[in-house]
């Protein structure tokens, strides 16, 4: 399901490709490079199966990623997958390697015999958001995203 000349394939390892753009994909986020850390993170995550690994080539060239979640589903007494991370080369973009990336995560998902697929992207990211409505997700309505973090713990909490 990829667009003419993009490969996607699932990756079980975290291969020096992968690494690099992953890293590449945490800078874009403002974290200082680590090479090293990034590649010992997915390889715990894949190796786990926290994480499933998809990797999208143009031609020769590395030029996208997804990371997914396989999440319990308790009222169904199943399973979906949450899309984690999507990132895409910067000289790859407008090319149909994000289309491809979420093509390709929402068949293995089916095939796999998840309920859906879910993301959360950030309001202002016109683009994503536009990519992913073309792909079929639609906006969930009644919820509300909240985050918890162990810095901003009220003093006195237990």
């Amino acid at each position: 399901m990829s667009a003419p000349g993009i490969d996607v394939s699932q990756v079980s390892a975290p291969t020096g490709q992968l690494v690099r753009l992953f890293d590449e994909y945490r800078q874009h986020y403002g974290e200082r490079p680590d090479p090293a850390g990034s590649g010992t993170w997915l390889r715990q995550q894949l190796d786990s199966g926290a994480l499933i690994g998809f990797l999208a080539k143009l031609g020769t060239e590395t030029a996208g990623l997804a990371l997914v979640a396989p999440t319990p589903a308790s009222q169904r007494l199943g399973h979906f997958w949450q899309l984690r991370d999507l990132f895409v080369a910067p000289e790859h973009r407008r090319l149909g390697v994000g289309k491809a990336l979420v093509n390709s995560v929402c068949s293995a998902a089916q095939a796999h015999g998840a309920n859906r697929v879910s993301l959360v992207t950030e309001a202002d990211n016109r683009t994503a958001r536009d990519l992913y409505a073309d792909a079929g997700f639609e906006a969930v309505a009644g919820y509300t995203s909240m985050s918890w973090s162990s810095s901003s713990r009220p003093e006195g909490a237990a």
